[in-house]
């Protein structure tokens, strides 16, 4: 027998974290253009209805993609290593760095979807930095130090995931340059 009426908020919870989880594996499997909303919603099990009202339009559901893999652009932060450790983390794995080749590949067709892709990653990174100690004005730079050469290099295929040893001594490498 179906359910009727209105999720509670964990089922409302567990749809919107599938919903994401088809549209991150659609997205990367088929780019920004070839993902239709009926074909997420069909996957996800949902309601195209469901997806307008809880996510938005495409846009949208991919910006929504985006933060969910910048879990630390809303969080309160720890200390600056740390929450440098965390970014670093959370952008250098297989998957952001496949988000990350998605936009770029999209960019000169949708120069709005990278923008947005830079407000919901870079942008909040670096604001999530500055919560957590750097100035406004070195967190660009810390930023572009955690992924640097090595991220250039994951999005280009020519390096593996980097283990959470190495981000977190990139991390302490990073803080302390900008500490001298």
């Amino acid at each position: 027998m179906t359910k009727r009426g209105r999720p509670t908020a964990d089922e409302r919870a567990a749809r919107d974290e599938r919903v994401l989880d088809v549209a991150t594996d659609l997205f990367l499997a088929n780019g920004f253009s070839g993902v239709t909303l009926d074909r997420v919603a069909a996957d996800a099990g949902v309601t195209k209805r469901t997806l307008y009202v809880s996510v938005g339009d495409k846009h949208e559901l991919l910006r929504a993609v985006v933060r969910r893999q910048h879990t630390y652009s809303g969080a309160p932060t720890g200390d600056l290593a740390s929450t440098a450790a965390g970014i670093a983390r959370a952008l250098l794995t297989d998957r952001a760095v496949a988000l990350h080749r998605l936009v770029i590949a999209e960019a000169g067709r949708n120069p709005e979807l990278a923008r947005e892709f830079h407000e919901a990653g870079p942008l909040a990174a670096q604001a999530a930095l500055v919560r957590a100690g750097a100035t406004p004005e070195t967190a660009a730079e810390l930023f572009t130090l955690l992924l640097g050469e090595l991220h250039r290099e994951r999005l280009l295929g020519l390096a593996p995931e980097p283990t959470a040893d190495q981000i977190a001594a990139r991390a302490s490498r990073a803080v302390a340059l900008l500490s001298t």
